[in-house]
C-alpha cells in the first residue's frame, strides 16, 4: 500500500489506516453507550454548574473538584442556544431531542478519549513499532473502564489525557534539551498546556508535576539548568492556565486545589471502592489484561532485555498510581489514569517477544488474548 504525505507532517499508510479503525472501534462503542444511557444525576449537575459560570460569571462550584469537565460539558450546550422547538412536541420528537441533547453534551469527552488513543498509539509506536503501538491502542480501544469514560461527562478522561501527556511530553524535551531552543520550545508550551487540562479536570493531578520532571532531570545529565528553566516556565504557565479555568478567581483557584483529601491514607476505603465491586473491578481490568500484565511483569523481571527505560517508565508510573488507588480516596480515578500507561507497557514487552525466538508462539497468544479482550468490550459496550 502505498504511503501518502500529507502537508509534509502527516504520513498516512498502512500503520495509520490501522490506527484509525481501532479508533473507529472505540468510537462505535461509545456511540453506543451515549445513545442508550440517559445523563446521570452527576452528568446533569456537571452542565449545570458549567452553566453557572460561563453565562452567569459565578464562582467555579468545588463540586467534582475543578470547573473544566463543567464548562466541556456546558459550552456546547450554550452554542446551541439559537435552535428552534417546535410547537407539538410529539414523543418520537421527544425521544430525538432527548438523544441529540445527550450526544450534544458528552462529544467533547468522546473527542478526549479519541485523542487520548491518538496520543497512546503515537507514543507506543515510537517507543516499540507499529507492534507494540497496535497491541496498546487494542487493548485503548476495547477497554469497557475507557469508553465508559468517552461516552460519559466525567473529569476522570480529560485529567488522563493530562497526566499521560505530561509524563511522556517531560520524557520528550530531555531528549531534545541538547538541540538549540528553538527545537523543543513548542514542546515546553505543549507540556504546560497538557499539565493545566491535567489540573484543571482533577487538582490532584498536580502530584504528577514532580514525578514528570524527575524523569526529565533524570534523562539530561548534561543539561539540567536548561531542564530546571523548562519546569520553571511550564509551571508558571500551567499556573496561569489552571487559574483562568476557575475564572481568575483567587478563592475558588485555592479551594480546588487544595489536596488533603486526595493524599489521605485511607486504605480500607480505597480498597472498598476498587475491588467491592467484581464487575467494576472488570471493568477496569478485564481478564485478558490481567493475564497480559501478568506475563509482562513475568517477562521483565526474568527477561533483561525487557529492562529498559521504554518500559521502565510506564511500569513505574502505572504501578504507582495503582498502588496509590489502593491507599488513597483516588481508588476510581488513579485507576483509570494507570490504564494508558498499563497499556503502553504491556505493549512494549509484548512487542520485545515478538521478536524473540519464541515469536511464533507469542503471536498465537497475543491474538487470542486480544481477541477475549475485544469480544468482553464489545460485549459491555452492546
Amino acid at each position: 500500500m502505498r504511503v501518502l504525505r500529507v502537508f509534509d507532517y502527516i504520513v498516512v499508510g498502512p500503520p495509520q489506516i490501522f490506527a484509525v479503525l481501532l479508533l473507529l472501534a472505540f468510537a462505535v462503542q461509545c456511540g453506543i453507550l451515549i445513545t442508550r444511557v440517559p445523563l446521570s444525576a452527576i452528568e446533569q449537575d456537571h452542565v449545570w454548574a458549567g452553566r453557572q459560570q460561563l453565562e452567569y460569571g459565578s464562582i467555579p462550584r468545588s463540586f467534582r473538584h475543578s470547573p473544566l469537565p463543567n464548562v466541556m460539558a456546558s459550552a456546547p450546550m450554550s452554542l446551541d442556544k439559537g435552535r428552534t422547538a417546535t410547537s407539538v412536541a410529539t414523543a418520537e420528537h421527544v425521544r430525538r431531542e432527548v438523544i441529540r441533547l445527550r450526544w450534544l453534551l458528552r462529544t467533547p469527552f468522546l473527542a478526549v478519549g479519541i485523542l487520548l488513543g491518538v496520543s497512546l498509539w503515537y507514543v507506543s509506536r515510537r517507543l516499540y513499532g507499529n507492534a507494540g503501538g497496535y497491541i496498546a491502542l487494542a487493548l485503548y480501544s476495547f477497554s469497557p473502564a475507557m469508553v465508559l469514560r468517552g461516552a460519559q461527562i466525567q473529569e476522570a478522561g480529560p485529567a488522563a489525557w493530562g497526566v499521560f501527556g505530561i509524563v511522556f511530553t517531560c520524557i520528550a524535551i530531555s531528549h531534545n534539551l541538547y538541540a538549540p531552543w528553538k527545537k523543543w520550545r513548542y514542546r515546553a508550551i505543549l507540556l504546560s498546556l497538557a499539565a493545566a487540562l491535567a489540573i484543571a479536570s482533577h487538582p490532584a493531578a498536580m502530584l504528577m508535576l514532580p514525578v514528570g520532571f524527575a524523569l526529565m532531570l533524570y534523562l539530561a545529565p548534561g543539561r539540567r539548568w536548561a531542564a530546571l528553566l523548562v519546569m520553571l516556565v511550564a509551571t508558571l504557565m500551567t499556573a496561569v492556565l489552571a487559574y483562568a479555568a476557575y475564572g481568575f478567581h483567587p478563592r475558588a483557584l485555592l479551594d480546588g486545589i487544595d489536596l488533603r483529601q486526595w493524599v489521605a491514607y485511607r486504605p480500607k476505603m480505597a480498597q472498598m471502592l476498587l475491588v467491592g465491586d467484581r464487575s467494576e473491578l472488570l471493568q477496569r481490568f478485564n481478564p485478558a489484561v490481567l493475564v497480559l500484565l501478568f506475563f509482562s511483569v513475568l517477562t521483565y523481571v526474568a527477561w533483561k532485555r525487557t529492562r529498559y527505560f521504554g518500559n521502565t517508565a510506564p511500569l513505574i508510573v502505572g504501578m504507582g498510581m495503582l498502588y496509590w488507588s489502593l491507599i488513597s480516596p483516588m481508588a476510581l480515578i488513579a485507576s483509570i489514569w494507570a490504564l494508558p500507561f498499563v497499556f503502553v507497557f504491556i505493549g512494549g514487552i509484548w512487542a520485545d517477544l515478538l521478536e524473540s525466538n519464541r515469536g511464533k508462539w507469542a503471536m498465537v497468544s497475543l491474538i487470542l488474548l486480544l481477541g477475549e479482550n475485544a469480544w468482553f468490550g464489545l460485549k459491555t459496550s452492546f
